[in-house]
């Protein structure tokens, strides 16, 4: 099967999983009387429909290079992309260790400061801007998940 013939199938198989995803979120839990967005379904509904709209344009860009007639080249081409691609994995696998060792805030600051380093080329490596950029990003996710909707985050011996 050919890349193209795959990507169509990957597509098609992705918003078959966000559909069932949508129709699974309406069975749980919700609270009477209170906003719809602080229902548990909510935000699994919302990422069911990101990804519905993501494998849409995943099919439609596969149509449209095969009818362009653009040729597919590797996803890596070099060695270094290569190692950066298995160097995320390892990140992300790592990810949820270190939140419980240090906490939600100081895992996820590490996470993103070092993947947002490590996936900057050389003219957009500022040290200080990567760093403040990280600390925005956390606790803009933390001040929205933790003290507004107060969803729980795991506890470590940081934040």
């Amino acid at each position: 099967m050919t890349k193209k013939k795959l990507d169509v199938v990957a597509g098609i198989s992705l918003f078959a999983i966000a559909g069932l995803l949508f129709i699974a979120a309406g069975f749980m839990p919700t609270r009477e009387g209170g906003i719809a967005a602080l229902n548990t379904g909510f935000y699994p509904r919302i990422l069911a429909i990101i990804l519905a709209v993501l494998s849409v344009l995943m099919v439609l860009e596969t149509s449209r290079k095969e009818s362009a007639g653009q040729k597919e080249g590797s996803w890596w081409t070099t060695r270094h992309a290569l190692f950066m691609f298995v160097l995320t994995l390892v990140l992300l696998i790592l990810y949820p260790f270190v939140m419980k060792i240090f906490g939600f805030a100081t895992a996820s600051y590490l996470f993103i400061a070092t993947l947002t380093w490590m996936l900057s080329d050389r003219e957009h490596k500022n040290p200080i801007k990567i760093l403040l950029t990280s600390l925005g990003i956390t606790g803009i996710i933390y001040v929205i998940f933790k003290m507004i909707l107060a969803i729980p985050f795991p506890q470590g011996i940081l934040i």
